[in-house]
């Protein structure tokens, strides 16, 4: 018999925070530039543009990828965290709290600063913290909660 896997994929929430770093972020190298142009010396001026040229590339290139390959998996016994490099399977019966509507500037795989905490033990017994930023925040944290005491509920029981 083939068991198969119940998987429910959640994208991130961009805040307004994250559009206005993206602006800020164009506004600066502008006036780099800018400054560059009309303060220095033509060799100096090329090496300001090339440098905020690529900068801003690798700038754009981050939050794009951000934006596109950050998701969260609920299957049926682990949430799945992932965000370029960083990935994280946490079982459910390693979840020890979750709260939703915190706000953190701390880099996570989050791309809003009203974010869902999840409280987790470690495989060394540690209590860590991660935090995302699903959309249908609601929705997501129902699912979570339920899946949660269901595995921590069973464990119970035996």
């Amino acid at each position: 018999m083939i068991y198969e896997v119940r998987k429910i994929e959640y994208k991130p929430k961009a805040g307004v925070s994250f559009y206005i770093l993206l602006v800020l972020q164009v506004l600066t190298t502008v006036t780099l530039v800018l400054l560059a142009i009309f303060m220095g010396s033509a060799l100096f001026t090329w090496i300001v543009a090339i440098l905020a040229a690529f900068f801003t590339g690798i700038f754009f290139l981050y939050f794009f990828l951000a934006l596109k390959d950050t998701r969260y998996i609920i299957a049926d016994t682990y949430l799945f965290i992932k965000t370029g490099l960083y990935e994280l399977e946490l079982p459910f019966d390693r979840i020890v709290s979750i709260s939703h509507g915190v706000r953190s500037m701390l880099m996570q795989p989050a791309l809003s600063f009203t974010r869902v905490e999840i409280k987790y033990k470690t495989l060394q017994g540690m209590t860590d913290i991660v935090h995302i930023s699903p959309v249908n925040e609601d929705e997501f944290i129902k699912l979570l909660e339920s899946k949660v005491d269901s595995i921590n509920s069973g464990a119970n029981t035996d």
